[in-house]
């Protein structure tokens, strides 16, 4: 648990400080290994009184807690004792502060004991957790004075530190007064330092420490060594020859920067391009000469304009500091600040050397890191706290009505040259003692005077204090262009960046440098914007310039998009496998197939990089997975093929709509709107295209093969997200009428399909009934003619061999061997559709009337089977059964036509409707079968036949055929006996209490005719009337399918069609089998030409849609002005009626003798 000693020397003795680490839960939590549940502390032990190395302990807590680096350090100051707290206050504590450290991941630092803010501060953390569920991860730190906690909690701590068995320690909370030596329990860590000095305030120096150098926690090389500071971005006085230029002064490098002369007016300087913190600098001599710099100082300014700075001591002389350099060639000199410095031009200037001047170096640090000071309350040790933040620039907002030390803060900022100093010192008086005020008067006038450093808070105003955070940062930092754009973008304020930075920028007068500072900047900010879902930011960021996509997205960056976003959750997923992961949820989702993702055609290699061709697709799909509804849309309307990402969009939507259970309604029909959405902008795209481009060019668009897109066609993605509509479109509808359907020019013809051809087709003409001859059976509809006249011809000779006596014969001969041959070629055509790939089946039983087609063949065959091991009478009982599916089968061939097409839709539809009702229909049936049955023949032992009279008498009723006669047992014929011995000897026995059976049946009739059949009816109606709603969209998209799939089948039908399978399978098992596919061909320029104009058709849709987005809003803005100015002239016309009402009354009163 012991961090070791930690040896420092500044001037004084050398010392030792240690540091202990420990853990401990408080009395009443739950054991856990959460971190939020477990409090982690530091005891620093400094008792010599020598300055404490704070940066040693940043370090030190960096590597124990593993603390992320935060964004933003907001640091909480006030009353050290408990004081009331108003409401408003409240709000701001538990709203505010805490919300303001969630969002932006923040570090809260307090004094940690439980008394005063500190306690306030620690409440709101409970209480923001308790009612949002969030801020678990918040870090609550506090510095609090070890010597002054209470005996046994300094007892337990050291047990904590000393235990290995047992780390963490329970301390029971606080009681009453007790409250003043102990730790606040929402804190999640505490530093606590031994000065050996039995007073409050002791750790306060260690606080302002610690503040400034937990900026350089996560430091790191700025870039001269590998390159990522370019050589222009290096600048020298001067240069002795070009081996040894300012280019060669990078540490490691095989030469080292020597000027002309040796003198004390040689430097050289680095332009880091954005402001860092700089903590440190490494320097080398020459590798190849006994030259070296033994002592340099380090010059720094922020603005290319200022004046220069020098690093000092950090004491109130501010000595210049000459920094120790090199004793030989190659050995590494590290010399850090004692405070990190914000820079973004550092300059060495060496002073003393070996030989000649000659170095290389390297500068570490990190991004700049903002702090803020919030002022609650408070005494004199706030306001100077406070004072100092606001000299050594640190933005405090001070929280006015709090009391004491902020109220006299506020008043004075307020009223400054307006109320003289004696009102100031009267407000001191009632916190300050007589002594302390005239110092206090001293520091509170000075930092008046830094008035974008100090910041008033009003609770009672309109602003919430997170928004005056923000403005203090962004006034504190107002020349950190890049900072500034970082935090707006934290706190998600847009607004600030467009109207405020970016306006701003054109008027200055170095825009290349803040240029470069911002795209510096941006390119970790668009990360965040990214996986943050902050669409307005991303649009920002590519529509100003800042951000150049093509070269931001490459491989691992698309990869750490989806580990931070998608797969966050997810531990088995990480940058090595990620993409695999989202290329098998993307085949789920779309069923489309990509031998990898993205596709090596995507990727483009530069240098180090693997760029990816068109970004704007890769970051829609991203945006589409991780449902960034905005950003999405954003990305479609910048990228490319906007038809075909459209589709697929929908698609997905569809799909994950369709995944989503009841508990997620809302969700489910978010994602159904979405999907309508984007189902309507590739048909306004595709409707775009028509209208601007030449008639030979949407055909291309529709047709075109889509190798990003699983190398489907549009066509395709429209069928497989179901968009209806889409192949409804008079485009998509021509191209069937003129190039598939009737001529199929133009389309992709293989090798192999035309090879089959020749070789089959003269097979074909020694059948006498090769009527078909004189058709294009290259063309679907010379197919389909084909098949429907054989498939009529089957039906034909199938119904002759079942009405007649030859399925008696002991074996099939004749007609029925020709039929069984025949029935058999439909078997191997159905099992050539079903394909050879788990993708294929799927769609292949996705097909309803697929369904059918496995009933009618698998009944077929079971029949045959039947029939040649001679059970000829459940044979045919079989083929009864499939022929009658064949004939339904039927249907299939009517919805080519524009009038059955839609009527067979509805057959569909209402069989799903009809499931439905049988379900209900058969409760019912049961119910009162049952009933019916133990009322009227309570004695019958033949189960069997009770079970067959419960369901068989009930479901004939509802026909009219009612039994009445057998149910009051006066039927002609009946033989039936009440006798219990011989009804039980098998007589049929007579009903019994006949009049309730007749009750019961009324009350069937009633429910089941009356109610029941009329329930059928509606939802018969209702399908009827939905459908015909959208007759010829439902009979388009029919046609399609039917296109399509005659489009894919052999030229030949059964019988004949075997001559096909056989040449095939043939050249299947060689390897050299290609299947058409129902795509155009076009040449490279050809493609080109048909992309670029369908971006452009898809722009100009986009804009055209823009602009009445934009006229409807003015509209709607100008009715609105007129309705308030309206209502303004109506609401006065109404008081001046008023008036004149009075007026009048008043002048006919009874008192004036008026009548």
């Amino acid at each position: 648990m012991d961090a070791g000693p930690s040896q420092t020397g500044s001037g004084h003795a050398v010392q030792t400080q240690i540091f202990k680490f420990g853990k401990f839960t408080y009395g009443g939590e739950k054991r856990s290994n959460d971190e939020h549940k477990t409090h982690k502390f530091v005891k620093v032990i400094n008792k010599d009184g020598d300055k404490l190395d704070v940066k040693k302990l940043v370090q030190a807590i960096k590597t124990k807690w593993d603390l992320k680096r935060p964004n933003l350090v907001i640091s909480v100051t006030g009353g050290a004792w408990d004081f009331p707290m108003n409401r408003h206050v409240r709000e701001v504590f538990r709203k505010g502060i805490v919300e303001a450290a969630d969002s932006t991941n923040a570090v809260i630092i307090t004094g940690g004991t439980n008394v005063g803010v500190m306690k306030y501060t620690g409440t709101a953390v409970k209480d923001y957790k308790m009612a949002t569920g969030k801020g678990k991860k918040i870090v609550t730190l506090g510095i609090a004075t070890w010597d002054k906690l209470r005996d046994d909690i300094k007892k337990g701590l050291n047990g904590a530190i000393s235990s290995n068995t047992q780390p963490e320690l329970t301390i029971q909370p606080p009681k009453g007064e007790e409250e003043n030596g102990t730790l606040e329990p929402n804190h999640s860590h505490f530093i606590l330092v031994e000065h050996g000095k039995m007073e409050w305030g002791a750790d306060v120096p260690v606080r302002a420490e610690f503040e400034k150098q937990i900026k350089a926690m996560h430091e790191q090389p700025l870039g001269l060594q590998d390159k990522k500071v370019q050589d222009s971005q290096i600048n020298c006085s001067s240069t002795k020859h070009a081996t040894c230029n300012h280019s060669k002064a990078r540490l490691n490098n095989d030469s080292a920067w020597t000027p002309d002369s040796s003198d004390k007016n040689q430097w050289i300087e680095v332009d880091l391009g954005v402001t860092k913190l700089v903590s440190e600098v490494v320097t080398q001599g020459n590798p190849n000469e006994d030259k070296w710099v033994t002592k340099y100082t380090v010059q720094y300014k922020v603005e290319k304009r200022d004046e220069w700075k020098f690093v000092t001591d950090d004491t109130e002389q501010n000595k210049i500091l000459k920094f120790p350099g090199n004793s030989n060639r190659n050995s590494k000199q590290r010399n850090i600040f004692p405070v990190p410095i914000r820079a973004s031009f550092v300059r060495l200037v060496p002073t003393e050397w070996r030989t000649n001047i000659s170095m290389r170096f390297e500068l570490r640090g990190s991004d700049d890191l903002p702090v803020v000071c919030i002022l609650v309350e408070g005494g004199p040790n706030s306001i100077q706290q406070s004072c100092e933040a606001v000299e050594k620039g640190t933005p405090v907002v001070v929280v006015a009505n709090s009391g004491r030390a902020s109220d006299v803060l506020a008043y004075a900022f307020q009223e400054a040259g307006e109320k003289s100093d004696d009102d100031i010192e009267n407000r001191l008086k009632t916190i300050i003692k007589e002594d302390e005020i005239a110092e206090s008067k001293k520091l509170i006038k000075k930092a008046v005077h830094h008035s974008n450093m100090l910041n008033i808070y009003d609770a009672k105003s309109n602003i919430e204090i997170d928004h005056m955070i923000l403005q203090a940062l962004m006034k504190a930092n107002i020349t950190n262009i890049g900072l500034q754009v970082t935090l707006a973008q934290t706190w998600n304020r847009i607004d600030i960046v467009k109207d405020e930075i970016f306006r701003s920028l054109g008027e200055t007068t170095d825009w290349e440098r803040y240029n470069r500072e911002i795209k510096e900047t941006i390119s970790g900010n668009f990360h965040q914007a990214l996986i943050k879902n902050q669409e307005g930011f991303v649009k920002l960021y590519l529509d100003n310039g800042v951000v150049i996509l093509e070269n931001f997205i490459t491989l691992d960056e698309l990869k750490k998009l989806y580990v931070e976003t998608k797969f966050k959750e997810d531990e088995r997923v990480n940058e090595q496998n990620v993409l695999e992961k989202v290329r098998r949820e993307i085949e789920d989702l779309t069923t489309l197939h990509f031998e990898r993702y993205p596709l090596s055609s995507n990727v483009k290699d530069v240098g180090l990089h693997n760029y990816l061709q068109d970004p704007y697709r890769h970051l829609f799909i991203f945006a589409i997975l991780n449902d960034f509804e905005e950003m999405a849309e954003y990305f479609w309307e910048e990228g490319q093929e906007h038809i075909a990402s459209a589709l697929v969009a929908s698609k997905i939507y569809r799909s994950q709509a369709h995944m989503m259970t009841a508990t997620y309604k809302e969700k489910r029909e978010r994602f159904k709107k979405i999907e309508k959405k984007y189902d309507d902008l590739a048909y306004e795209v595709l409707d775009a295209c028509e209208s601007q481009s030449e008639k030979s060019d949407s055909p291309n668009i529709v047709l075109r093969n889509l190798p990003n897109w699983g190398r489907k066609t549009c066509l395709d993605l429209a069928e497989i997200s179901g968009n209806r509509n889409f192949i409804a479109h008079s485009a998509v509808q021509t191209l069937l009428d003129e190039e598939i359907w009737s001529t199929r020019d133009g389309l992709n013809d293989t090798k192999a399909e035309k090879k089959e051809e020749c070789c089959c087709i003269p097979y074909g003409r020694f059948i006498i009934f090769y009527i078909w001859s004189c058709l294009d059976v290259r063309t679907p509809k010379g197919r389909f003619c084909h098949n429907a006249a054989f498939y009529i011809m089957f039906l034909a000779l199938f119904t002759y061999v079942m009405i007649s006596d030859q399925l008696s014969n002991r074996w099939p001969a004749g007609w029925e061997c020709f039929l069984i041959v025949w029935g058999i070629t439909f078997v191997t055509e159905e099992i050539r559709q079903m394909g050879i790939t788990i993708k294929e089946m799927k769609e292949y039983i996705l097909n309803q009337w697929n369904w059918i087609d496995i009933y009618m063949l698998t009944s077929f065959v079971l029949g045959v089977i039947l029939r040649l091991v001679n059970h000829r009478h459940e044979a045919r009982i079989i083929l009864a059964f499939s022929i009658f599916g064949f004939y339904f089968r039927l249907f299939h061939k009517l919805t080519f036509s524009k009038y059955t097409g839609p009527k067979v839709l509805m057959i569909g539809q209402m069989l799903i409707d009809l499931a439905v009702f049988m379900v209900i229909l058969l409760i019912v049936l049961t119910g009162y079968g049952v009933a019916v049955q133990s009322v009227l023949y309570p004695h019958v032992t033949d189960h069997w036949n009770v079970f067959k009279e419960i369901l068989y008498r009930p479901y004939f009723q509802i026909y009219g055929e009612l039994f009445l006669e057998d149910i009051q047992g006066t039927a002609d014929d009946c033989a039936c006996s009440k006798n219990e011995t011989a009804i039980s000897l098998g007589a049929t026995p007579c009903p019994q209490n006949t009049g309730w059976g007749i009750v019961f049946l009324a009350l069937y009739m009633v429910f089941s005719n009356v109610l029941l059949l009329n329930l059928l009816i509606a939802m018969f109606s209702h399908t009827f009337d939905k459908v015909e709603e959208e007759n010829d969209v439902h009979w388009k998209f029919l046609r399609y399918s039917l296109t399509k799939e005659y489009f894919n089948r052999p030229f030949l039908a059964p019988p004949l069609i075997i001559l096909v399978h056989i040449y095939r399978l043939t050249r299947f098992c060689l390897g050299n089998w290609t299947p058409a596919v129902m795509v155009r061909k076009l040449s490279e320029e050809d493609d080109a030409r048909t992309i670029k104009m369908e971006q452009r058709c898809g722009y100009e849709h986009i804009l055209s849609k823009r602009r009445k987005q934009r006229q409807d809003a003015s509209l709607r803005s100008r009715l609105e002005e007129l309705d308030c100015s309206l209502r303004s002239r109506f609401h006065e016309l109404d008081k001046n009626l008023k008036k004149l009402k009075t007026h009048i009354s008043s002048n006919i009163s009874p008192g004036n003798g008026t009548s």
